[in-house]
């Protein structure tokens, strides 16, 4: 089984999608997840909008199925949001 992130470009091309795959070992992709929740921090001197580079992803997916156990995909700041890890 393999895991895969990578960023690719919207269809517009003005932005990217950071996303991950589940592969399995007949090379079949068995999990596909964009983040949905975009970090946006703006302390006295910098802002940090993600949104400015990155489009959400628009659906969750639900867990994936392994040998091992169950994986619920999410990506960095979605941690923050538990609902994910409870599907």
């Amino acid at each position: 089984m393999d895991f895969i992130g990578w960023l690719s470009s919207t269809s517009d091309g003005t932005r990217l999608l950071n996303s991950h795959l589940i592969i399995n070992y007949q090379r079949d992709i068995i999990g596909r997840y964009s983040k949905i929740h975009l970090f946006y921090v703006q302390p006295a001197y910098l802002v940090v909008r993600e949104s400015d580079f990155t489009q959400p992803g628009s659906s969750i997916t639900n867990p994936i199925e392994t040998p091992a156990e169950r994986i619920a995909l999410e990506i960095c700041y979605d941690l923050r949001f538990a609902g994910f890890g409870r599907l």
